[in-house]
């Protein structure tokens, strides 16, 4: 019978996720920015740190709505 792996995180923290193909848990994936003129790390993603494993979970990201922006450029 095999073990399940114990899960980290807090109490009522969200613990990493576990890559589905191996069962490593993933690595924060980020690229270093520079918004509002300030040097920043920001998360895009998990990536699995196996080097024969691809898997990656990109974050979800909203839009803002172009067409509204496009209107009031024009006008």
């Amino acid at each position: 019978m095999t073990e399940t792996k114990r899960r980290q995180g807090q109490r009522g923290a969200t613990p990493k996720p576990i890559c589905p193909k191996c069962g490593e848990y993933l690595k924060r994936s980020c690229t270093r920015s520079n918004e509002d003129n300030k040097r920043a790390y920001v998360g895009i993603g998990w990536s699995c740190p196996s080097a024969t494993c691809d898997h990656m979970i990109k974050d979800f990201v909203e839009f803002e709505d172009i067409e509204e922006g496009a209107e009031k450029g024009t006008r």
